[in-house]
């Protein structure tokens, strides 16, 4: 009788170990679902999809507003269009269309000719004078038949903040800092 309490004892304390090793073990498995990515090619179909095709001219992986999207621009006949995808479950967050203005292939083609004279770390240095914190995006375009980079930056005080900085003296030309 002596052995079989020993023994129905051993096997209690042996699985209740084992309960406890396995509730104090990482569950994190079972929510790596929910933070996975779509493939960016999935995210081109999807915003083909919405716009019943076109030329993707432009695509990246964003954090905006603390959710991670591909954002896509897509050109489609005198059309435009800007789709925002949700990286982890290939929802539409936002979609816009406007019409392309005649210029903007004339435009588009004079930007593809034309050169900054300061070059981009130079532009982002500067910008990191106007707001602290670390680069996110930048872009080069035509504003007011003017070169323009576009610096984004998340600040030190989690805001994202908007440099335009002339790419032919380098002056600062505006700062927008989002709530």
């Amino acid at each position: 009788m002596k052995v079989i309490t020993t023994v129905l004892a051993s096997a209690v304390l042996v699985g209740g170990l084992g309960a406890s090793a396995y509730a104090m073990t990482d569950q994190s498995k079972s929510n790596d679902k929910t933070q996975t990515t779509i493939e960016e090619a999935k995210a081109k179909d999807i915003a083909l999809q919405k716009t019943d095709g076109g030329d993707i001219t432009h695509i990246q992986l964003a954090v905006d507003d603390g959710v991670k999207q591909y954002e896509i621009e897509i050109t489609k006949g005198n059309k435009e269009y800007d789709v925002d995808i949700d990286s982890s479950s290939g929802k539409i967050i936002e979609f816009d269309e406007e019409q392309k203005d005649d210029d903007d292939d004339e435009k588009e083609e004079k930007l593809q000719n034309a050169s900054p004279a300061i070059p981009l770390d130079q532009a982002i240095k500067t910008a990191l004078k106007s707001a602290k914190g670390t680069v996110d995006e930048t872009d080069l375009y035509q504003e007011n038949n003017r070169l323009v980079y576009e610096i984004e930056i998340d600040t030190v005080d989690k805001r994202e903040a908007t440099v335009s900085v002339d790419a032919q003296n380098g002056n600062v030309i505006s700062v927008e800092i989002d709530d």
